[in-house]
């Protein structure tokens, strides 16, 4: 948990760093995904609204954009202590003046799931309303951990397929994010992490993003590296599993005929009399002993076949 919130919060953090480069349109898109998530609105009277967050400088960039294209607007801060879990701090945004002013221009409609066209008419729009999206309430799991996760928890399922919708039309990139219900929220998740490497990458998490690869490509070279010793292992006991039945089945026949130079069979008299004195000689190795020992060309593939002719042999004795 612990490192799922350290990298979540870095994340967040970077975003936040990011103040001067959203137009007014932009901070739109991006205060609509963080509102319409991880807010509240009083209805009656100034038509209350409120963010919330557990991450200070989360509330101050909030409040940075806020004042920068809607100076009509009066704010307040408050915070709760959480006695719950982890006891986090919760910072809260409070608009006491302009809120209904405020939500006319962001086209907030608290009693619907669709998402503005306004807002998904341009890419950098979708890009700021998934930073938004992320910022509100976004999480991803350390590239440190085994399990590579990114996820976004929304108000229901409209939403989310109002999300999901929006999504298709970005351009520059292909996500594939996946609902699924939890509780009374419906969560929108990637597994794959060169997708969540790539959605850090789209809302210009950049650092972030190239810390994420850096440890993923270790963990992935490692892993890779782990499964070919794994392969080689399993490989060399199976080789040597092979070699061990082979020279059972010679000793069954040597056993039966009182000796292995009665074999008719010239190739597998003298391949049984190799492996014998060769036990760990594979195909290609005992390939090229009985090529120099008959002075005839012999194929792995011939050598499989006797082996295959030297098991049956085995098998009929052992029957009688």
């Amino acid at each position: 948990m612990k490192d799922k919130e350290s990298f979540t919060r870095k994340v967040k953090e970077e975003l936040c760093g990011l103040t001067d480069t959203f137009s007014k349109e932009e901070t739109i898109s991006l205060l609509y995904a963080f509102l319409s998530t991880n807010g509240t609105i009083s209805i009656g009277g100034n038509n209350n609204v409120s963010f919330k967050t557990e991450i200070a400088n989360v509330i101050k960039f909030i409040y940075k954009l806020i004042k920068e294209y809607f100076p009509y607007v009066e704010t307040s801060f408050s915070f709760v202590k959480q006695m719950k879990l982890y006891k986090a701090t919760e910072f809260k945004l409070n608009i006491i003046e302009g809120g209904e002013e405020f939500l006319n221009e962001l086209q907030f409609d608290i009693l619907s799931t669709k998402i503005p066209a306004e807002i998904q008419n341009s890419e950098e729009k979708i890009r700021s309303f998934m930073t938004g999206l992320f910022l509100g309430t976004g999480s991803c799991n350390s590239p440190e951990t085994s399990n590579y996760h990114l996820e976004f928890s929304v108000r229901d399922e409209g939403h989310a397929k109002a999300i999901l919708k929006m999504m298709n039309k970005i351009k520059s990139a292909r996500f594939d994010f996946k609902p699924i219900n939890r509780r009374n929220r419906t969560v929108l998740y990637l597994k794959r992490s060169d997708l969540i490497s790539m959605f850090l990458a789209y809302i210009n998490a950049n650092d972030c993003c190239i810390e994420f690869e850096n440890i993923r490509v270790d963990r992935d070279f490692s892993n890779s590296a782990n499964r070919l010793l794994n392969c080689d292992v399993y490989n060399y006991n199976k080789s040597i599993n092979k070699s061990k039945e082979i020279l059972e089945d010679i000793q069954t026949i040597e056993n039966a005929l009182g000796g292995l130079q009665v074999i008719s069979n010239e190739k597998v008299r003298e391949l049984c009399i190799l492996k014998k004195e060769n036990p760990e000689a594979s195909y290609d190795d005992l390939a090229s002993l009985l090529t120099e020992k008959l002075e005839k060309n012999v194929s792995k593939s011939n050598i499989s076949h006797l082996i295959r002719k030297i098991k049956q042999m085995a098998e009929d004795y052992r029957r009688d």
